[in-house]
């Protein structure tokens, strides 16, 4: 201890000077916060705290020492982050599969050279073009309403993109996944607060229209405990955001169905007149064998199929409680591509009451 703290002395200049900020006596314990100053001035970065221990013979030396000086590099948030991370796969293991899913998916499908066409660090300017047009004919909104105005592109590409984003747009279903209360005070009212509702899944839906599974993969790791209404106090009760009755209505899983329906029937029917027969698949084929972002959504497709059931386990016990049920509907519902999912949307029960069970 000693040598350490002479060491310590010798590395500084004699103009440093240790200022005490704060001391806790604990007896044969001391912890002190620390700060350093030169000639006055309290320099950047020299901010501590220690720990130190008397000899327990009663020598009055100190027989242990423990320092932690404040980091020139910090990482904020950055750590937390990764320890929120490291706390939800331990609390979950089976988050794993999601977080090598999106791995995998991110350095595939933007950074490999295993894929066909250039990776997303060579900015290929044909392909945001490609994005561009693509973006333009959005639901085929455009095609349907302004043929004349809108970008041509080959049909299987648009109705390809078309569905993908269909299939995205139906896990807005899962709205509930993502229910969260916040407690706030209204300003000048300190005893009495008042529930703010938020959403955490909103965010991602969004952001499934234009990166997919690159957004909907990290939330499948970083959700929170499904809310359920059985948690739910029975005389408080709860309230669904907007967004949330939105994701339980069964309006919306029809209409982005018929969105998918629309976009299969566009990518073998549309624009015959310069696709026709064979010639409309052999060229889509011949697309998708260099086109890096056709091959991606040939890529989304797949990774949307495996973890299209990941949130209807929870989904369904907010509905039935703690009954099993489901059975091989609900396994087809979580197998099946894309009809499964809209199929489970529009036939699920409702949901339960606060704090109770279905009703008989």
């Amino acid at each position: 201890m000693k040598k350490h703290l002479f060491r310590v002395a010798d590395a500084l200049p004699d103009s440093f000077v240790f200022v005490l900020d704060e001391i806790s006596d604990g007896g044969n314990v001391v912890g002190v916060q620390w700060h350093v100053e030169s000639e006055g001035n309290q320099l950047p970065f020299t901010r501590g705290s220690s720990i130190y221990k008397l000899d327990p013979s009663g020598t009055g030396k100190l027989s242990y020492g423990f320092d932690v000086p404040e980091p020139t590099v910090k990482s904020g948030s950055a750590s937390l982050a990764l320890l929120s991370l490291v706390g939800r796969l331990l609390d979950e293991p089976r988050k794993v599969l999601p977080l090598a899913g999106f791995l995998f998916y991110c350095w595939f499908v933007f950074l490999s050279t295993v894929a066909p066409g250039p990776n997303a660090l060579s900015l290929d300017p044909a392909t945001w073009a490609e994005v561009r047009d693509l973006s333009l004919n959005f639901w085929l909104v455009m095609p349907a309403i302004a043929p004349s105005s809108s970008p041509v592109l080959h049909p299987c590409l648009e109705g390809l993109f078309n569905f993908l984003l269909a299939w995205a747009a139906l896990f807005s279903g899962f709205m509930v996944d993502g229910k969260v209360l916040r407690s706030g005070q209204r300003e000048g009212e300190v005893e009495e607060e008042e529930k703010k509702e938020g959403n955490g899944f909103l965010p991602y839906v969004l952001g499934m229209q234009l990166l997919t599974n690159a957004i909907y993969l990290p939330y499948l790791v970083v959700r929170k405990k499904a809310w359920n209404p059985r948690e739910e106090g029975r005389e408080e009760g709860y309230t669904l955001t907007k967004a949330e009755a939105f994701g339980e209505s069964k309006i919306p899983p029809l209409v982005f169905t018929a969105v998918g329906v629309l976009a299969l029937v566009w990518a073998g029917l549309a624009r015959g007149e310069m696709y026709g027969g064979d010639e409309r698949w052999g060229t889509f084929f011949d697309i998708l064998r260099r086109d890096r972002l056709t091959f991606s959504f040939v890529v989304d497709l797949i990774y949307f199929w495996v973890f299209q059931g990941w949130l209807m386990g929870d989904d369904w016990k907010r509905r039935v409680g703690g009954r099993e049920g489901g059975g091989v509907w609900l396994a087809l519902c979580k197998t099946v591509p894309f009809w499964g999912l809209a199929a489970y949307l529009v036939a699920r029960p409702a949901l339960l009451p606060a704090g109770g069970e279905e009703e008989e």
